[in-house]
């Protein structure tokens, strides 16, 4: 919903928890999710479901992030 990612960043700073936030305006929840077959065409008449320029730009801030704050040790 509209303001939620907002109000998340402002939790989030405050609590000094590392984040990446960003809200996609003009994007359904599924944005990320391919689908294929009948749920394809679903979401392309309802509009709902992949963004490609969206999803692409939140898993390059994901694996950004992730590549950021999660660290892999090689201890055996």
């Amino acid at each position: 919903m509209p303001g939620h990612a907002a109000r998340l960043e402002s939790a989030l700073t405050a609590a000094g928890i590392p984040h990446d936030v960003k809200e996609y305006p003009d994007t359904p929840h599924s944005f990320l999710n391919r689908h294929e077959g009948k749920a394809h065409a679903v979401d392309t008449v309802l509009r709902l479901g992949y963004r490609r320029d969206a999803a692409e730009d939140a898993w390059t801030r994901i694996l950004a992030f992730f590549g950021d704050h999660l660290h892999q040790t090689n201890d055996g």
